[in-house]
Formats: C-alpha cells, sequence, structure tokens
C-alpha cells in the first residue's frame, strides 16, 4: 500500500521585508518504492540536450554517482515539497516573478535540507550545486569542498514530474511567455536508515 504525503506546517518566511508562506509536504517511503520513477538513461538525456550545466558541475551528470551509489547503507527516503504562490511575489515584474519565486522556494528548501542533515543521513538538493560561482569542473579539476557536494533528483535520473503527480498529487506548473503560472514547486529529500 503507497503511503499518503502529508501537509506540514507553512513556513512563514521573508522576502524584500514582506512576508512569504511556503506550503510543505512530506512523505516517507523505503528506497525500493522511488525506484519506479528512476530512469537515468532517459533523464541524463534530457540534461545533456537541455541544460546547460551539463558536465559542467559536479554535482551533474556525467558526473554525479549513481542514486543507488549514494542511496548505499540508507533504507528510507523522505520526500519534501516546497510550494509557493506567485502572487505572493506581485511586487515584483511579472517576467521575473516566477524565477524570483522559485528561486527563494528553492534556496530555502536547499538550507532547510542542509541544516536538518543528520550525521546518518544524506540530503538531495532540490537543484545543482550552487555553493561555488563557477564549479571546478568547467576546468577539470577536482571539487574544493567535496564534503558539502549534494545532488538532486534530476541529475540521478529520476522523473520528478510524475514523483510530483503520483505521490504528492501535485501538478508542476511552468512560466511561459506573458504568463505567470500560479505556483512554483520545488522537491529535494533526505536519504536515512530505518
Amino acid at each position: 500500500m503507497m503511503m499518503q504525503a502529508v501537509d506540514r506546517p507553512h513556513i512563514k518566511s521573508q522576502f524584500q521585508d514582506k512576508d512569504i508562506q511556503i506550503q510543505t509536504k512530506e512523505i516517507e517511503l523505503p528506497l525500493e518504492a522511488i525506484l519506479p520513477y528512476w530512469n537515468p538513461e532517459e533523464f541524463n538525456a534530457h540534461c545533456q540536450t537541455g541544460c546547460e550545466n551539463f558536465s559542467k558541475k559536479w554535482t551533474c551528470p556525467p558526473h554525479c554517482p549513481t542514486f543507488m551509489e549514494y542511496a548505499a547503507d540508507h533504507t528510507h527516503i523522505k520526500l519534501i515539497l516546497y510550494k509557493t504562490d506567485c502572487d505572493q511575489f506581485s511586487f515584483i515584474e511579472s517576467n521575473e516573478r516566477a524565477l524570483t519565486a522559485y528561486n527563494f522556494a528553492k534556496d530555502l528548501l536547499q538550507k532547510n535540507l542542509r541544516n536538518a542533515e543528520a550525521e546518518t543521513e544524506r540530503f538531495i538538493g532540490p537543484n545543482s550545486c550552487e555553493i561555488c560561482t563557477i564549479c571546478k569542473a568547467a576546468q577539470a579539476d577536482a571539487c574544493h569542498l567535496p564534503h558539502l557536494i549534494r545532488y538532486n533528483l534530476v541529475a540521478f535520473g529520476f522523473n520528478v514530474t510524475q514523483i510530483m503527480e503520483d505521490l504528492f498529487q501535485h501538478k508542476l506548473e511552468w512560466a511561459k511567455a506573458e504568463q505567470v503560472p500560479n505556483h512554483v514547486s520545488s522537491v529535494g529529500a533526505i536519504l536515512f536508515k530505518k
């Protein structure tokens, strides 16, 4: 029987002196329950053809480990969804509103995952690594902060759209020219052992 995502209390934060609320949901699963959404051949091919970070970041394909290598010694995964309504950012120009809202939610999720990670856990970030302005992978040099490296679900080859729809009953919305989506979403995870 598939577990249901659980609504968590809204997170309240500030952006440019404005109160912003983030809606949160979580779901805990045994690792094998997430594997049907894992297809690195298909989704890493999308990275290669559609993402400027491909091969330029140590946390992006083809440099990242496989999910099973990264998840070794862990038995469960807690997926965490952050969603924020774009109308909370109405003070931002419409052509920048969705990206501003997304970056706000993503950065907050990344920070909260890093702070919540216990010694026996590993988090999976909502985006590629942004610790350095320019990743050393771009110059084929070793990462100088390897203890801080964390990967993301897309880089591992997960179908995040399907994870959102099936596990969170949540539909992703995308920004389009001249149209601001109702909401933006970001998802990360924590690997742990039960």
